[in-house]
């Protein structure tokens, strides 16, 4: 079993053995270096969700409904671009890997363009503005699927909410690099430059890519995968399947349906976790008095408290299982935002709440993708993660507008409350998802000892 499993990779003599000594636990060098490529995409999605609708609002003069329906272009184009991209990455093969293409020319691009959408708000151009904003969101399209994909392409199942967790978490610290350079670098006044904040951005995307670029070979990678889950006693059809082998499993009733209701958590927990992100700028200013860069304190607050929680909550998923552990996420993004709602003004318990929110975003995000991965195929991993960014960017489209018609004709206090009921809503489809939890470590060792008596 364990000689067809590798037969065709390059094995140095005690690899594997020295491999079964650490299955349980991630390959830290690799994990952080396929983390790079989305950790830099993040660090404008930071700044996209925070600083555009105040552009539009402040420097075009649109209103929160129809800053929302702008704010919404990027997750309709993002409906079509990013399956497109995790299929077509599926079906790439190169000397360089499925995914390492698309990664360094998307990045690559978008480090160059981002500085374009400062300096076209400056000059108070809305044509220009829009036309670089969709140009950069396309560039970003490009490689956000292969990306994510890539993830579970060099990841062995039993670890990929680890490694999920580690992305997110690399991803969070982006996050925080870039909040901190909007709260010294953007004053307080009714224009402000942000020329500043989009040179960080652009430079971040270029020194993630570029060492992702000399360090990371996807090729021998993906075979390290592998004799990784074969280690394991993963069986062979497991660990790499045909592109059929993934459509056989869309075809199981059980796993369809499974399929379907993580996707529909997904888009809830998207309409709950994107109207804060969306809306906390504008919030802040009118409901807290925080204006110019100083809402990025509350967020770096939230961002810090889900850097915090993302390894422990993804050990306690493998402990207790990613469902339950999804529950408990989406109870603390139900509880919190009705507590911040319910505030008459800004006190310091509000970071409080504010964290709480952060770990239940953390939590759930780093359990439902790989939920999806669990009934993808190792050929399939571009198409699901697809599926998964189908869904999340439906909502998103959604989402800004409906919040932003919320906060313009009933009331910015009630941005929390409909936070809250789409975190609730998004618990009910997860009643039905079965075959999404990944083995368990007594399962691991289980496996990893039969096949090591097998060999003997």
């Amino acid at each position: 079993m364990a000689a067809k499993s590798t037969e065709g990779f390059d094995e140095r003599p005690g690899e594997k053995k020295a491999a079964g000594r650490s299955l349980t636990k991630l390959n830290m060098r690799r994990t952080i270096l396929v983390t790079l490529p989305f950790m830099g995409a993040l660090t404008f999605w930071q700044a996209y969700d925070g600083l555009v609708p105040l552009m539009f609002k402040n420097t075009f003069g649109m209103g929160d409904t129809l800053t929302g329906v702008f704010m919404s272009l990027d997750n309709v184009l993002a409906l079509f671009m990013l399956p497109l991209m995790g299929a077509l990455s599926d079906r790439t093969t190169t000397r360089w890997g499925r995914r390492t293409p698309f990664i360094v020319v998307g990045a690559l691009l978008a480090a160059a363009l981002t500085p374009l959408v400062a300096v076209a708000n400056s000059m108070r151009s809305l044509p220009l503005f829009v036309t670089v904003l969709v140009a950069t969101l396309v560039v970003l399209s490009i490689y956000r699927s292969p990306s994510v994909a890539l993830m579970p392409d060099v990841t062995p199942r039993p670890v990929r909410s680890k490694a999920d967790a580690f992305n997110s978490l690399m991803a969070a610290v982006g996050g925080v690099i870039v909040l901190v350079a909007i709260a010294l670098l953007v004053p307080a006044v009714e224009n402000p430059d942000y020329i500043p904040v989009y040179l960080v951005i652009s430079f971040m995307l270029l020194v993630t890519t570029i060492i992702f670029m000399v360090f990371f070979r996807e090729p021998k990678e993906v075979a390290a995968m592998h004799c990784e889950s074969a280690e394991l006693g993963i069986p062979e059809d497991e660990i790499e399947a045909s592109d059929e082998g993934g459509k056989e499993r869309e075809a199981d009733p059980v796993k369809r349906r499974s399929l379907v209701c993580v996707l529909v958590c997904v888009f809830f927990y998207f309409m709950s976790n994107n109207a804060v992100t969306s809306g906390i700028s504008r919030y802040a200013d009118v409901v807290w008095g925080m204006a110019g860069g100083s809402y990025a304190q509350v967020q770096t607050v939230a961002t810090l408290a889900a850097i915090v929680a993302y390894m422990p909550m993804a050990e306690l998923s493998c402990k207790i299982g990613r469902k339950v552990t999804t529950y408990i996420g989406i109870a603390l993004m139900v509880v919190s935002p009705l507590l911040i709602s319910g505030a008459t003004g800004f006190s310091a318990i509000i970071y409080v709440w504010v964290a709480l929110f952060g770990i239940g975003m953390a939590t759930v995000s780093l359990t439902v993708y790989p939920m999806i991965m669990e009934l993808a195929s190792a050929n399939s991993t571009g198409r699901y993660t697809g599926f998964y960014y189908t869904a999340s960017m439906s909502a998103q489209v959604v989402t800004p507008i409906l919040s932003g018609a919320v906060m313009q004709f009933v009331g910015y206090q009630y941005l929390y409350i409909y936070v809250a009921i789409c975190a609730a809503i998004s618990a009910v489809p997860l009643l039905f998802v079965k075959n999404a939890d990944s083995l368990t470590m007594d399962e691991v060792r289980e496996r990893q000892a039969a096949a090591e008596g097998e060999k003997r």
